[in-house]
């Protein structure tokens, strides 16, 4: 069987890119990674045209096969693009293609039609004009080919953006900007933006309370 998560979330409007992998102790690679879904139709093969019209050009293996790496990418995915998707290989030997079937390698994406909240890093409810701070703002995502980009209301010294594994497919993005507070006394509003690919935005507020 090939590794596949069973359930698996996306974004719609976004894209997902679903982990595959497998193992071949076969001294042939596989010619061609396919992906079909289970009720039937092409979803990803490397002929364009035997591809359903739904899925045509919205769909690539980012893997290296001969890596045993079958991960598929589905861009702009649609409400009801939850499959399941199922893989499978084939090997080209003396002109004949060998279908190597992977028992159970099918997944179901779970459509969510909200991306998640940033999450910020702790920042001090009281701060000093003309004082620096450090603060960061992350937020998950399946889509690691195109992960989110942050905005900030304040103007940043520098902003540090990393990516990190949460668990397989699921990332972490996070944006560490450093800032200098503005002068004048009073509440401030401190926002971090993130825009998921395709579009959609969350943002997170934190009020200041600055002094002098």
């Amino acid at each position: 069987a090939a590794d596949v998560p069973v359930r698996f979330n996306a974004l719609t409007r976004s894209c997902v890119v679903i982990p595959c992998s497998f193992q071949d102790d076969e001294d042939q690679p596989l010619t061609r990674g396919i992906w079909h879904k289970k009720s039937g139709g092409m979803v990803y093969h490397n002929a364009r045209s035997k591809v359903l019209d739904h899925f045509k050009d919205r769909t690539k293996i980012l893997g290296n096969l001969n890596e045993g790496d079958c991960s598929l990418e589905i861009d702009d995915i649609k409400p009801f693009d939850n499959g399941p998707f199922c893989f499978y290989g084939e090997k080209e030997q003396r002109n004949i293609a060998n279908k190597y079937r992977f028992n159970n390698s099918c997944v179901f994406i779970v459509m969510k039609a909200s991306p998640e909240k940033p999450v910020m890093s702790s920042v001090p409810a009281q701060v000093d004009a003309g004082s620096t701070v450090n603060v960061s703002c992350s937020v998950s995502h399946s889509c690691s080919s195109h992960p989110p980009e942050f905005s900030w209301t304040v103007p940043s010294i520098n902003n540090d953006v990393s990516d990190t594994a949460i668990s397989r497919g699921v990332w972490k993005t996070t944006s560490t900007i450093t800032f200098v507070v503005a002068g004048g006394d009073g509440p401030r509003n401190l926002n971090c933006t993130a825009t998921f690919w395709g579009g959609k935005t969350q943002t997170r507020t934190f009020t200041l309370i600055v002094e002098g």
